[in-house]
């Protein structure tokens, strides 16, 4: 057996043990480097999908797992109508335009040969293709005699400006904001039904005047929300020009209110609503809205929603307890709510939620999630959880907001927002508009149509 050198097999063992540090060195380094990247992805992935996060901004693979924490179990809540409804059969016109009738001479194999049975009617609803009207206004000039003004003759269907009437101008706003189409796909459709043509500058400039004959009434509504006893706010982030701004909407109780702004801060809502608001808002608990108002009325949806969340994440902890005792809370308000209480009974069973929400809040949870929600939430927000059991007009969620919010959402995802601002201010003007229509159960089409011809005779 050769002698092995104790001094040779020495330095082969140190080059071996330098070489394993450096790769243990080296690993080192590249796993500090992917830990401190994937922290990075996680705080940027949670700006934009977190607890507060509407469903619709998921992407469609991630629906499934965030699900709203009131659905029925998968497999549970049977497909179409519930039994009793009205179903799903479109009414009997009152009217017939026109009958065909459908007969022939022979069968489907080519026999002549046949004998009538009987009959039986079918009712088919169709659309006649649509032709563009070319109206010539031959407009009359006068002088007063008596003060000598000089003017013309005025017609509610002329437009003041232009050349599209009031309602191809209604019909070209809907395309833009009821389906969230671009100008240039405005007007394929457009000559594509017609078989007229408007270039997408045309269609751009027929928007801006609407929201142009709409502002006055606009403003009339942001007074109308400032004298109002209860508002509800939110907010969410909207591009301008690929730069980040913020979509307000605040709702009253027959209004929907847009408005977009470089901020998040309060100064907007100081402007819409004033220094000093005397009536109650319904809002999330953003920092925004601290000591703003006399009253609040937090949202239970927002409370719910990140409890569910957390009971999701972690059921083995005591946030699941948690979130189904404030539940069972929410769901005994809002059906005694639903039985149109007097005052005196809103008053006492305002008293009795308190307490149970101070019981809950006083238990001695373990878990660090159950005690922030208790701490930031319950504690922090104590007393502003049930004035809408005392106030009529407020509602315990904002989810009127956010439902304003999602209407919208659409012009976000397929158009990127706004180019311009002066594109956001009219998109604010005309939405708001159409929004508070539909909530008072109006057609926004039919109410432009009718807007745009009253500022038409206008002097």
């Amino acid at each position: 057996m050769p002698r092995v050198d104790i001094f040779e097999e020495n330095k082969r063992l140190r080059k071996e043990l330098e070489q394993e540090r450096k790769l243990r060195r080296e690993w080192q380094r590249k796993y500090y480097e992917l830990d401190k990247r994937l922290k990075e992805v996680e705080k940027k992935l949670n700006q934009v999908l977190n607890i507060n996060t509407p469903s619709s901004a998921y992407p469609t693979y991630m629906k499934p797992i965030f699900k709203s924490p009131n659905r029925p179990p998968k497999g549970t809540n049977p497909r179409g109508k519930p039994k009793g409804s009205n179903g799903a059969t479109k009414e009997q016109p009152t009217k017939i335009d026109k009958k065909i009738e459908v007969k022939t001479d022979k069968c489907p194999i080519g026999h002549k040969d046949i004998k009538e049975l009987d009959s039986y009617s079918r009712l088919v609803y169709e659309i006649n293709k649509i032709k563009l009207e070319v109206i010539e206004y031959i407009i009359s000039r006068y002088i007063c005699n008596v003060c000598n003004t000089k003017f013309d003759a005025i017609h509610p269907a002329l437009p003041k400006k232009g050349m599209i009437g009031p309602n191809l101008q209604a019909f070209m706003t809907e395309l833009k904001h009821g389906f969230a189409g671009s100008y240039e796909r405005i007007s394929t459709f457009i000559d594509s039904l017609t078989g007229s043509t408007f270039t997408p500058q045309a269609i751009n400039d027929s928007i801006h005047r609407t929201a142009n004959q709409l502002e006055p009434s606009y403003n009339e509504l942001e007074s109308e929300v400032r004298n109002s006893n209860a508002v509800g706010s939110d907010e969410t982030c909207w591009p301008v020009n690929g730069k980040k701004h913020w979509l307000w909407v605040l709702t009253t109780l027959n209004i929907i209110f847009l408005t977009i702004n470089k901020s998040r801060g309060r100064k907007v809502i100081t402007r819409i609503l004033g220094s000093e608001f005397n009536g109650a808002i319904t809002s999330d608990c953003l920092n925004v809205y601290q000591k703003f108002a006399e009253a609040f009325q937090r949202c239970w949806s927002h409370l719910l929603r990140r409890t569910y969340s957390y009971a999701e994440k972690y059921p083995e902890r005591d946030i699941k307890k948690l979130h189904q005792q404030l539940s069972s809370l929410y769901d005994k308000a809002t059906a005694f709510l639903k039985t149109n209480p007097s005052f005196e009974q809103r008053v006492w069973m305002n008293i009795m939620y308190q307490q149970d929400l101070q019981q809950i809040s006083k238990y001695k949870w373990r878990s660090k999630l159950a005690k922030s929600i208790i701490t930031n939430y319950l504690k922090k927000h104590a007393g502003q959880w049930f004035v809408g059991v005392i106030m009529p007009e407020v509602e315990l969620t904002n989810n009127k907001t956010e439902r304003g919010i999602r209407k919208v959402i659409p012009t976000k995802k397929l158009l990127g927002g706004h180019r311009t601002k002066q594109g956001s201010k009219d998109f604010a003007i005309i939405e708001t508009h159409r929004q508070t229509w539909k909530l008072r159960n109006e057609s926004p089409y039919n109410m432009m149509v009718e807007y745009l011809k009253q500022q038409n005779i206008v002097v």
